[in-house]
């Protein structure tokens, strides 16, 4: 009899376990983080989560530093997410917080929740197992790893190493009992930036990432979703991705002036030569080379602020009329995981590439050999995240640098080239001019939408302009012809 009624007990357990999987994940999301504007964040990742999951987020936001209305959310709820900044509730409301943690209950902390309480501090190595101690200087760039040993935890499922532009918090002296599912690193130092423990009982994730940047990173969003259903013990209830809707082929004619150079007897050897240039809209793609949202060379960033403005709308202009737009921002694909446009680039299946075309090149006309910068920045690192923000991403566009496959299956045979640098990136990169030109496709380089890395202290000690149009020229020479912006738009059906 006793071994009926423990079988009995069992098949319940399972039988109730099962029904609350079946359940939408019921989250509660606790704001209070004016400095990162956490009501902001949360709500778009409110909207993800409840898009993308099975799931239901309540979002509590406090209405000042010493107010945090509606906590008995929190008695009902699977998962609790905090993302304060000292605030100075007390009495019933801190002891609301308490009661919820001190019960064993899931939770996960984001950035500032490791100093959430101004009247709880303790929460930070009491709870999250942290031992928060400040941060390392803004501005660079915080490169994450994956440790070996953590490259199969639920939480990392999908997640590869990504970069914030937010500061990097120094978390030395953890817990023992911390498990570090992440860290990061700049010049500066080398700290866990996203790690798990228990706490009576209760499963707690705890990341400092997370400022207003990386609440726009899809592969931050799906981490920390990730650590939800672990922390709640349940397996993650994704829902399908939705199907990536098919482009229609486009009709009509592109028509643009374009310039190329001829070598020709005489002292320079080369001449200038004009074009006339028709393209089939079907045909043709403008790809955004590496047009980053920030750089290590502080007046190559504020060059690409500018052009990023004058290049939005000449891109919408091209959209609008169905020319292809691809996004070959290198390096920051982490960011874009899952988007349509993202898939859609990723679907092309591998294509056959014919023999590469033998072409003869001279050394480029500038000296760019220390990294060409012509401001004051001498330490070269990746200072960006994503594709400059200015810049839309249309529901058409591509974002990859599978741009060989995607030109195959697309029957794309022209490229139209912008974005930086010249030099560098949109000759070299894989997917840019060189390579494509030997692979058969048909470049052209919007002259007027593009930069160089130089420094007109070095070789031909010319200006940064100058510098930059011996690039272009060094192009139309060896590479392919070049046009201007004001041509294309004029060009468009």
């Amino acid at each position: 009899m006793r071994v009926l009624i423990l079988f009995a007990l069992a098949a319940l357990s399972v039988i109730l376990t099962t029904q609350a999987n079946a359940q939408p994940l019921k989250i509660c999301l606790v704001s209070g983080s004016f400095e990162y504007e956490s009501d902001t964040s949360l709500a778009g990742f409110k909207e993800y989560v409840e898009a993308e999951y099975d799931a239901e987020c309540t979002l509590l936001s406090a209405t000042g530093w010493s107010d945090l209305p509606g906590l008995d959310a929190l008695d009902d709820c699977d998962v609790a997410l905090f993302f304060t900044r000292r605030l100075r509730i007390d009495g019933e409301q801190l002891d609301k917080v308490k009661e919820y943690i001190d019960a064993g209950r899931p939770v996960v902390g984001v950035r500032t929740a490791s100093h959430g309480f101004q009247n709880w501090l303790e929460f930070d190595k009491l709870v999250l197992g942290g031992s928060y101690d400040g941060h390392y200087g803004k501005g660079p760039t915080c490169a994450t790893e994956i440790p070996a040993d953590a490259k199969d935890h639920p939480v990392i499922e999908g997640i590869v190493p990504i970069r914030s532009r937010g500061s990097l918090y120094k978390n030395a002296h953890n817990a023992e009992d911390t498990h570090v599912l992440m860290r990061g690193s700049t010049h500066e130092g080398n700290e866990p930036v996203a790690w798990t423990r228990e706490y009576k009982g209760g499963r707690v994730f705890y990341t400092s990432l997370g400022d207003q940047n990386d609440f726009q990173n899809r592969t931050f969003l799906r981490m920390v979703t990730n650590a939800l259903y672990w922390a709640a013990d349940r397996p993650v209830a994704r829902k399908p991705l939705p199907p990536v809707l098919e482009v229609p082929k486009p009709s009509g004619t592109l028509s643009f002036a374009a310039r190329t150079r001829e070598a020709v007897d005489g002292e320079d050897g080369w001449q200038e030569k004009a074009l006339q240039v028709e393209l089939p809209i079907a045909e043709t793609a403008i790809l955004l080379c590496d047009m980053w949202d920030n750089h290590w060379c502080r007046g190559a960033a504020e060059r690409v602020d500018e052009l990023a403005a004058r290049m939005d709308p000449v891109v919408k202009a091209a959209r609008e009329k169905g020319v292809q737009i691809i996004h070959a921002p290198s390096g920051t694909l982490f960011f874009y995981v899952d988007l349509p446009q993202r898939r859609r680039m990723q679907a092309a299946p591998p294509a056959t590439k014919p023999p590469m075309k033998l072409i003869e090149e001279v050394d480029l006309p500038i000296d760019d050999s220390d990294g060409g910068c012509d401001t004051d920045d001498e330490r070269q690192y990746q200072a960006w995240t994503r594709q400059h923000p200015l810049i839309e991403i249309g529901a058409p566009d591509g974002n990859g640098d599978e741009v060989y496959n995607f030109c195959v299956q697309r029957g794309i045979k022209n490229i139209i080239y912008m974005g930086v640098h010249a030099n560098m990136c949109v000759l070299g990169r894989p997917f840019a001019i060189r390579n494509m030109t030997r692979l058969g496709i048909n470049c052209f380089l919007v002259r007027d939408l593009t930069d160089a890395m130089y420094d007109p202290k070095d070789r031909p000690h010319v200006s940064h302009e100058e510098g930059t149009e011996l690039v272009v020229q060094h192009i139309e020479k060896y590479w392919c012809p070049s046009l201007l912006s004001e041509d294309l738009v004029k060009g468009l059906p």
